[in-house]
């Protein structure tokens, strides 16, 4: 081992055992953090088992509360994602997680006055547009400065520091080519840890889909990455390093885009994760016209490719030709929409987003030649149909360069939380 990568371990050590021995409780703000976005808000917190702090067993106390009053004509505004907390032997504490709609954050700040958790927080970092709109709420009302930092950066910092950690939340993917192994994946494994190994409402990854693996990587092996966040809407950042990235693209077309058209199309769905699995159970096929229901089969182009009949030619088409139980006699209109099933509608909702968002990641990721591609956001949390119709999607333009690298859709269990975790 040369001097410098032993200077190197050393300093790597340092900064190891200064954060397992840093006094977290300090500064009690320093034990939160807030990712706001137009539609969300996620919170993250440390409760010290080695420093016990003012936060520890009240604010989980208070928090858990937060769907309770949940039922017919009151949605939840919030959940305690409780199966995503882990403990940290390394810093001695447990991490949860929070998430909310963002149209309540005056909600929110009732709950923290009510129990007085902001007594001793003086500013409380936070990343998201919500970081400056609700900065005077917070200040006004708990005397709590709401301090912006950078969007991006603590997004690419909190999946860095995650996947370091001793818990090893792992990278998955989703193989969607049937006769896919493990074996040519160099660092995989054909199943997860049981850290990893659920969906975001506990049930097993493998009875959603036995093609899901997991890809180990640390943070020295991630870099170079695309990093395609979806939220409200969609950034994609080229990602070099810690301190060395860059916004490339991105689409108005996100995760605000899919719950506003759910709340036009099936106005009884009020929970988002409630979404997710109804999309779950439905058939796309019933609302988008597929090439079969143009060719009558698979479309062989001039150059001799096939293309399957069980691709979408057009999504939600089959409302205006008055198939798939659109319409009435004579064809389509007249409220057809509704006899169609709220599955079947979500699910070619889902993955109309999902499609738009993996062409625009393919297309820069061939712009910036980078193979591995992160898919974090919301959006992703408790919607198995929009990693499926990724990981697919991605699988498909791979198979048209057989030659290349293939571009490969990399998942983490903790999505939508980097943002609050990195600040």
């Amino acid at each position: 081992q040369s001097k410098a990568a032993r200077w190197r371990a050393g300093r790597e050590r340092a900064r190891r055992a200064a954060m397992a021995n840093a006094d977290w409780g300090g500064h009690a703000g320093t034990r939160l953090g807030l990712d706001i976005g137009g539609t969300l808000a996620k919170l993250v917190f440390f409760e010290s088992e080695a420093r016990p702090s003012w936060c520890n067993g009240r604010l989980t106390e208070a928090l858990s509360s937060l769907g309770a009053a949940a039922g017919p004509g009151r949605p939840s505004w919030g959940e305690l994602d409780e199966e995503l907390s882990f403990a940290d032997e390394q810093l001695g504490g447990r991490f949860h997680f929070v998430a909310f709609r963002s149209d309540h954050m005056e909600r929110f700040v009732d709950l923290l006055e009510a129990h007085n958790l902001h007594v001793g927080v003086d500013e409380i970092l936070a990343t998201g547009g919500g970081a400056y709109k609700y900065a005077p709420l917070f200040q006004e009302r708990l005397g709590v400065e709401l301090r912006p930092v950078d969007e991006l950066g603590v997004v690419v910092q909190g999946i860095a520091w995650l996947v370091d950690r001793p818990i090893r939340d792992r990278f998955g993917f989703l193989d969607s080519s049937p006769a896919a192994s493990a074996e040519g994946v160099q660092g995989a494994s054909s199943s997860c840890s049981s850290s990893t190994a659920s969906t975001t409402d506990g049930s097993p990854i493998e009875a959603l889909s036995p093609r899901r693996k997991c890809l180990e990587l640390g943070a020295a092996a991630l870099f170079p990455f695309l990093l395609v966040n979806i939220g409200s809407g969609v950034s994609v950042v080229r990602v070099d390093g810690l301190d060395r990235f860059e916004r490339v693209s991105g689409s108005a077309i996100g995760g605000g885009t899919f719950w506003g058209l759910c709340q036009l199309l099936c106005p009884d769905c009020t929970a988002f994760g409630d979404a997710g699995r109804l999309a779950e159970q439905g058939d796309a096929s019933s609302v988008n016209l597929l090439v079969e229901d143009i060719y009558g089969g698979d479309y062989v182009l001039p150059n001799g490719a096939k293309l399957p009949g069980s691709i979408t030619a057009s999504f939600f088409a089959k409302a205006a030709t008055g198939a798939g139980g659109f319409g009435g006699e004579g064809g389509g209109g007249g409220g057809g929409a509704r006899r169609c099933s709220d599955a079947a509608l979500l699910h070619a909702l889902v993955k109309m987003v999902s499609s738009n968002i993996c062409q625009i990641a393919y297309l820069n990721a061939r712009l910036h030649g980078v193979q591995r591609i992160v898919f974090t956001g919301n959006f992703l949390r408790q919607n198995p149909v929009a990693r499926e119709a990724i990981s697919e999607n991605m699988h498909r333009v791979s198979a048209a360069h057989p030659d290349a690298e293939p571009f490969r859709a990399l998942f983490l269990q903790h999505e939508g939380y980097f943002g609050a975790l990195g600040t």
